[in-house]
């Protein structure tokens, strides 16, 4: 009898924990946000603190392809040119005149759902891109990114999300070599 009292008390404790652990994560996903990642493929330069992207003044992102076999929704194709330069805004990244052109193009390589099995152990999407940042004068790639928009979180599903997600991947990429922004 006392095993069985053991046995429950400690599984009482194992699920009681998860549960809280999974509202501690929510809480934290609804501040947060979902997770962006940079992953350099063939970075502008490989010093970190090279700012290679400082002359260009202007930014133009062109609508993504698809690259995932007619999979991603075309919610995402269409409206992430305007969640990366809403991010550009946030981060205090405006195109003004003079200076170079930089152009944003890419193509996503993975759209990934979150699916029943996720919700009951805690949800996985992501939208995976392969992003070119390109000369416009030249057309030439002078950098290659893999970006992530990453969710983990229940509060942080949906293509919304993801695409909020990924464009700040792609921002955050362009800091990697650009001046960060002076306060107002």
């Amino acid at each position: 009898m006392r095993t069985i009292i053991l046995v429950i008390a400690a599984a009482t404790m194992f699920l009681t924990t998860g549960c809280i652990g999974r509202a501690v994560s929510e809480g934290i996903g609804k501040v947060t946000g979902p997770k962006a990642v940079v992953v350099p493929v063939k970075p502008v330069s490989y010093n970190k603190h090279d700012l290679a992207l400082v002359e260009y003044t202007r930014f133009e992102v062109e609508p993504f392809t698809d690259d995932f076999g007619g999979r991603t929704p075309s919610q995402v194709l269409t409206g992430l040119p305007a969640e990366v330069n809403h991010v550009l805004a946030q981060k205090g990244i405006f195109s003004r005149s003079g200076g170079k052109t930089l152009v944003i193009r890419g193509k996503i390589l993975s759209y990934e759902p979150a699916t029943t099995v996720d919700q009951a152990f805690g949800p996985f999407e992501e939208l995976v891109a392969r992003v070119y940042f390109v000369d416009k004068d030249s057309g030439q790639v002078i950098g290659e990114y893999n970006c992530i928009g990453r969710s983990k979180e229940t509060v942080n599903q949906g293509v919304p999300k993801k695409m909020q997600g990924l464009a700040e991947a792609i921002v955050n990429a362009i800091l990697q070599h650009y001046p960060a922004p002076k306060e107002k």
